[in-house]
């Protein structure tokens, strides 16, 4: 029987901080190991930086034998376990691994930064006015921040500057 038939996809629980390190670990020792990532922008001492960290924080999708690799995956550094339930280990559909790696690039996903028209109507989901309907008024210096008219009680709209990631398009 050929090694690729024997080989199933499973998920690797590691510790944290620990995947990059678990992910290299494994592509020297089995078939493949693949660890998503995810590119999102952040804000970091009140600017805005571009983040590539794991789509699944503590979890590598490795494809293995298991007879003949699980104590050398189980018990190696930075891994806490072999997902499973009860005393079985999950096999993880490859479909599901080929749908994770069509949405990316090398591995990298990118969710894009949703872009506002004026007028739109959107909610600010994070800050003080968290949960208020305003309606989308302009881009400010950059697309980082956004200006909108605030619908708040006996006003005809407050105007509020907030960072463009704290609005989303209301539904």
């Amino acid at each position: 029987m050929d090694i690729d038939e024997k080989t199933t996809w499973h998920l690797v629980r590691t510790k944290v901080g620990k995947e990059r390190y678990v992910r290299d670990q494994l592509q020297a020792l089995i078939p493949e190991a693949f660890l998503p990532l995810l590119k999102a922008r952040i804000l970091r001492r009140s600017r805005f930086t571009t983040s590539i960290s794991p789509l699944f924080p503590c979890y590598v999708f490795a494809r293995l034998d298991l007879q003949l690799h699980y104590f050398d995956v189980r018990y190696m550094a930075g891994v806490r376990e072999i997902v499973s339930a009860g005393y079985d280990s999950l096999a993880i559909p490859p479909e599901i691994i080929a749908e994770i790696q069509r949405r990316g690039t090398n591995g990298v996903v990118e969710i894009p930064q949703t872009q506002f028209a004026v007028g739109d109507r959107v909610i600010v989901v994070d800050g003080p006015f968290n949960g208020f309907e305003a309606i989308f008024e302009r881009y400010l210096s950059s697309a980082e921040r956004v200006a909108i008219l605030l619908n708040a009680v006996a006003t005809r709209g407050l105007r509020v500057s907030l960072p463009a990631s704290a609005v989303a398009k209301r539904i």
